[in-house]
This record gives structure tokens, sequence and C-alpha cells, in this order.
């Protein structure tokens, strides 16, 4: 059984209603006045901080994984026609076609005009991209035994320019449960999915 969203966003905002992307302003204000308060109050209130500044960090670690995977795609594809771009100017043009605007991840200035315009020559290359979370499969092998590990794998379907036919370029990376987004692991939990699945591009599809 299967989940697929449009993207990574889809899942955030329910996760956002019980885990923010910034601290509750109670929370902050606890923290502030963590001299005044009993010990034990002070314990919960750190590991809290600690649990939403953590979820945070892996969820960007992850996304910025996933993006360099399509960046490196397009690299390959487009560096003969673009022999002088920077690879950063790759990553801002995955950030176009994934539609993230999150200034973490992006940076604070506006994107680059080559990313733009890479943007618009990619488009006419990719059909779509999506990024699966597996679940282990529990198989012995040969050489490594039991798989024990999720993994992540970023899909991505275009048309070569030589060949009219799809081909698919696909990244296949294991995890551990900690290191799954926090909205990945909720949906595993809650849901008992085989597989989440995002798709990026195109949007609104």
């Amino acid at each position: 059984m299967n989940e697929e969203h449009n993207t990574f966003e889809d899942k955030d905002k329910d996760l956002s209603e019980k885990s923010p992307k910034q601290p509750p302003k109670l929370l902050q204000q606890i923290q502030s006045d963590l001299s005044q308060i009993p010990e034990s109050v002070k314990n919960v209130t750190n590991t809290i901080w600690e649990g939403l500044t953590s979820t945070r960090e892996i969820d960007l670690q992850q996304k910025q994984q996933v993006y360099h995977n399509i960046a490196q795609f397009l690299q390959e594809r487009l560096q003969v026609e673009f022999q002088k771009v920077e690879f950063q100017t790759y990553l801002q043009t995955t950030y176009i076609l994934c539609n993230e605007s999150d200034p973490q991840l992006v940076g604070e200035q506006p994107l680059s005009e080559s990313a733009q315009k890479l943007a618009t020559e990619a488009k006419d290359l990719i059909l779509t991209i999506k990024v699966h979370y597996l679940r282990p499969q529990e198989v012995p092998t040969s050489d490594t035994g039991v798989n024990s590990k999720h993994s992540c794998q970023t899909e991505i379907f275009y048309i070569d320019r030589n060949n009219p036919k799809p081909n698919i370029f696909r990244v296949d990376e294991q995890m551990e449960w900690d290191n799954l987004p926090g909205d990945v692991r909720e949906s595993f939990i809650k849901e008992n999915l085989a597989r989440i699945s995002f798709k990026l591009y195109p949007q609104g599809d």
C-alpha cells in the first residue's frame, strides 16, 4: 500500500500543527526564565526544545540531499550546453522546479537569471520528479544479510533528446529510522504504509 503527496510540504502542513517550525512563544518565554523555575520543569522544556530543533534540522538535511541529487542529474544532462555554470546554479534551478521557498534552504537572495534559464531548459527535459521512502525489505541476501534500514529513492523520469522514449534516473540511499523526515516517520507509524511518495515536479497534477 502506497501513499503519494504532491510536494514535501503536504505532509509538513499536518506536522506543523503539532511541531511548529518556530518554537511557540510560551516555550521561548519559559526558556528565558529558566533560572526561576524548578529543575524538573527546566529539563522538560529543554527536551521539547531539543526535539523540535532536531526534527527540523533532519527535515532540512533530507530535503537538501534530495535536491542535491536532482541538481547532480541536471548538471550531468545540461553541462554540455552550459559548460561554465556552477553547481550552485543547478541547485537553484532545482529549487525553482520543486517550488522550494524555505530561506533556510534557498537563502535570502533572489535566484539567479541563469537558474531561471536553466529551469526553462529542464522543463523540456523532465517529465516528473518523485521521492519515495520505503520500509526495510526484510529479505536476506547472500552478501548483506537482512536489510533493516529504510531507504529514500529519488526518481526522475525524463526525455533524452536523442531518444524520445522516457528514461529513468534513480538514486537509492539507505537511511536509519532517526534520519527520516519527521512527517515520514509519523506516516509509517500511524498508517502502516510500505511506501510514502512525494511528487516534487510538476506541481499541482
